[in-house]
């Protein structure tokens, strides 16, 4: 008899936890929402390792807020992966973003830098920056677009290229389907002519050169049917407007990044500010998708 008191006791106390959880859940920060400003810490791992995020908040009156999120990615990631020189290239990077949003009509401005490093040209830089709209569809779902323009700082190792055209030059020939004799007096030819610019020319820069300057169009969709669940998707497209092309090959002259991203986060509310979610990001590259766990916890 005391067991089943107790029993019912512990039942009584988790459905009173679970209505105050509920009713708590609805009067917290849109941790759903891309554009949100509040104080907030997170931690996600995954397949390439330990991300952090974290943002504060600058400003925040009835109608206008705005903050700055920083983030490190892939900070314990080992799996550094060849450069065009030899050298091992890390996929750790870090980013600053700061936002400012009208939660009156839903309108403002994002600006994005990015820090990691480049496989050809080393240190790297993109920062970019544009308007920001908020769009309802429906009850459930809502889209933010956003348009932002900018560019990328680099170190210029044109030397380096330079020196090792002709192994560039043999690996472009065997991807295209050359034997490798073939490949072989390609990549000597094109060794010979570039031993020759590096006999007449220094052309290795010091510090850091723009690139090129480029274009995003970008867009974040949210699906939440329950006010415990949401997914939020984004896509992003990216394009040179001048400079060197944004996906062409190094080996042509380009930045060889990807021109297109998308990424997908299922989120659950523990409570009012918390959160747990689940992370998938790839793109129109040959580099591996990522896939992480992760819990962010508002202040």
């Amino acid at each position: 008899m005391k067991k089943g008191i107790l029993t019912l006791a512990v039942l009584a106390s988790f459905s009173s936890m679970a209505v105050i959880a509920e009713e708590a859940k609805t009067d917290g920060p849109d941790m759903a929402d891309p554009t949100a400003v509040y104080a907030y810490a997170g931690l996600a791992y995954g397949n390439k390792g330990l991300d952090f995020e974290a943002m504060a908040v600058l400003t925040k009156t009835d109608t206008q807020r705005s903050g700055f999120i920083f983030e490190a990615k892939d900070i314990l990631d080992e799996d550094n992966k060849p450069g065009a020189f030899g050298n091992d290239v890390s996929s750790r990077n870090f980013r600053l973003r700061y936002g400012s949003i009208n939660t009156t009509n839903g309108l403002g401005g994002f600006a994005d830098i990015v820090a990691a490093e480049h496989p050809f040209f080393g240190n790297m830089v993109v920062a970019q920056a544009g308007p920001v709209a908020t769009i309802p569809l429906g009850d459930n779902i809502y889209i933010w677009p956003m348009l932002l323009v900018g560019g990328v700082v680099a170190e210029d190792n044109t030397n380096q290229l330079l020196e090792n055209a002709g192994k560039l030059a043999y690996a472009a020939a065997i991807e295209k389907g050359a034997s490798q004799a073939q490949a072989a007096g390609i990549g000597q030819a094109a060794q010979d002519s570039a031993d020759k610019q590096l006999a007449s020319n220094n052309l290795t820069s010091e510090g850091m050169d723009w690139m090129t300057t480029t274009g995003t169009v970008m867009t974040y969709v949210r699906y939440q049917p329950h006010d415990d669940f949401f997914a939020l998707g984004s896509i992003r497209y990216t394009t040179a407007l001048s400079g060197k092309e944004w996906d062409t090959d190094i080996a042509d002259g380009g930045l060889q990044m990807a021109s297109t991203a998308w990424d997908l986060k299922l989120g659950y509310y523990l409570t009012k500010t918390q959160t747990i979610t689940l992370f998938y990001a790839g793109d129109n590259t040959s580099a591996d998708d990522k896939y992480s766990l992760g819990y962010k916890f508002a202040f």
